[in-house]
């Protein structure tokens, strides 16, 4: 298909986009409807573009977020594991750049951040290791790693290490148990849960050292991905207190392990163990292909993800679109300058900033 038969526009049905990027190559939750709805709350504008041979035939597309810098007038458009989309094709490839290029002249952008699931070794990786991309700061974790469920949940287990066998079965027999909410779950019961989700990925962060969003922004996050049914909340139970917990995100036939944590009781009891363990187990009997561990840290952390099996997958990172070589230079000043005056706001609420931070 050659460039000139591709025009764009931009998608005001959720449904319709929604329905595109469950269907896409490259696809992944954050270029969800939702996640640009959740977004919003923290001051972005949501666009989403699509470019195709007609309007009910997207092969492309990305869900950017717009925010206008202060100072420099112009906007910084952030593409969240996206673009997505036949983006091997080198013809869908020139045309999605040439529509961002006249988004951005239409919204004053300066600059296009991308950050897709896109590997090196593939077409669309190279593309974007290449002119006109460039390199940009990270924003979301650059490697992960995902379990493959089609073999099933025999095939599954028989893959943890045998350390985490153990623990499975040693957090089983200790009587630990796992309780499930989805988007069905009635308002009236979901609100404490939630309440707990806080109150342990709250101590996880004090903990392990980075920052956490206030509870209202979770909440948020739930009522705005309950209604599609996209969004899962587990814990593990022990004595009748819930000791760990993971919240997921589902998109397609992946499912994302987005926020987790557990209390010093859960530990003890090697609670997160059967929790993840569990969580691989259900999605795998509910017929997704894909379980996304969503990041991989150093330490105890990765070797513990690394015993449920899976391959570790390393993406391109962030690239960015320069659109106007001006404004895009004074973005670039700008942007560390706006970053360091948020960590002076976190720093005045009493909020210490670490190195180590939530990504989504």
């Amino acid at each position: 298909m050659s460039s000139s038969q591709l025009r764009a526009w931009r998608v005001t049905d959720p449904d319709a986009w929604n329905a595109f990027v469950e269907g896409a190559p490259y696809h992944a939750f954050p270029q969800l409807w939702e996640w640009g709805e959740v977004r919003a709350m923290g001051g972005w504008r949501p666009v989403r573009l699509a470019i195709g041979p007609s309007r009910d035939h997207p092969v492309a597309g990305a869900q950017l977020l717009l925010r206008r810098m202060p100072i420099v007038g112009w906007h910084l458009a952030y593409v969240p594991r996206g673009p997505i989309g036949d983006l091997n094709d080198p013809e869908v490839r020139v045309a999605l750049v040439a529509a961002l290029r006249a988004l951005g002249k239409a919204e004053r952008i300066a600059t296009v951040r991308a950050d897709p699931e896109a590997q090196s070794e593939t077409p669309y990786g190279r593309a974007l290791l290449a002119a006109p991309w460039r390199a940009a700061p990270k924003i979301q974790p650059p490697t992960t790693r995902v379990v493959d469920l089609t073999p099933g949940e025999q095939a599954l287990k028989a893959a943890l290490k045998r350390k985490h066998r153990q623990y499975v079965n040693k957090a089983e027999r200790s009587g630990v148990t796992i309780e499930r909410f989805d988007g069905s779950t009635p308002p009236e019961v979901v609100g404490p849960a939630l309440a707990d989700f806080n109150r342990i990925y709250q101590f996880t962060a004090n903990r392990a050292g980075f920052v956490a969003r206030q509870a209202f922004y979770y909440e948020r996050v739930w009522s705005i991905f309950a209604p599609s049914g996209r969004v899962r909340l587990s814990f593990a139970v022990r004595d009748r207190e819930r000791v760990a917990v993971l919240f997921h995100f589902t998109c397609g036939e992946r499912a994302v392990e987005s926020y987790g944590g557990m209390t010093d009781a859960g530990a003890d009891a090697r609670a997160n163990y059967l929790l993840k363990w569990a969580a691989i187990a259900d999605f795998a009997r509910e017929g997704f292909r894909v379980y996304d561990m969503w990041g991989l840290a150093t330490g105890g952390i990765r070797q513990f993800k690394e015993g449920f099996g899976g391959e570790e997958i390393e993406y391109v990172g962030a690239r960015d679109l320069p659109l106007r070589a001006p404004m895009d230079a004074a973005l670039r000043m700008a942007i560390p300058a706006y970053g360091l005056a948020q960590r002076v706001r976190l720093k005045l609420l009493g909020r210490d900033i670490h190195e180590t931070r939530e990504t989504v």
